[in-house]
């Protein structure tokens, strides 16, 4: 596939999957998360800011491992938005909600890229991997809410990491269905130990 349609077409594959993984209603009961036997669920919010000029192109990737396993969670500022209550404004980014083996985890990095434009007869990309290395436990049942993880685009890369309780369960409630978040855990990233 030459170069140039491999670019052109990237973002287009990449929508594509965030669409149908956005689709993935989380599994509740009596309008709690409950996560099957031997599972939980993380929450974290994965958002990003970006020029005005390549906003349209930012994709960012949470990478994950435990339990033998890699994971990844996506969010493309294009089209992913968290949503808040009343006047409070929505934030560019996804909540992402992950169905886990219960165990030991690190948030290990956040990789991404945008679209450069240059003068070349195709548009380049550029890439960044930003470190996070936060480690967390997900006990079986539990459901756990991990903060925000913001990641901001201008001359270099860097992220930083917060949380928005009422932004982020509200917008478990609107998109989710979930009315009650007595059982959700608040343990953020910024309160976890670095990770080896």
């Amino acid at each position: 596939m030459p170069r140039r349609l491999a670019t052109l077409l990237a973002p287009l594959f990449t929508l594509l999957l965030l669409g149908a993984c956005a689709s993935v209603k989380p599994p509740l009961a009596e309008g709690r998360l409950s996560p099957p036997a031997g599972q939980g669920i993380a929450i974290v919010a994965l958002t990003g800011s970006a020029a005005p000029h390549i906003r349209d192109t930012v994709q960012l990737q949470l990478h994950l491992q435990g339990e033998g396993r890699k994971y990844t969670g996506y969010s493309h500022l294009a089209s992913d938005t968290i949503r808040a209550e009343g006047d409070t404004p929505n934030s560019e980014g996804r909540l992402l909600v992950l169905q886990l083996p219960a165990g030991r985890y690190q948030a290990e990095r956040v990789s991404g890229s945008w679209q450069r434009q240059s003068n070349s007869w195709y548009d380049e990309r550029e890439f960044f991997n930003l470190p996070l290395q936060r480690s967390f436990t997900l006990g079986a049942g539990e459901v756990v809410y991990l903060g925000q993880v913001q990641v901001n685009i201008n001359l270099r890369p860097d992220l930083s990491l917060g949380q928005n309780t009422p932004r982020d369960f509200y917008d478990l409630h609107v998109r989710s269905g979930v009315t009650d978040t007595r059982n959700i855990q608040i343990r953020p990233l910024a309160s976890q130990p670095a990770g080896q």
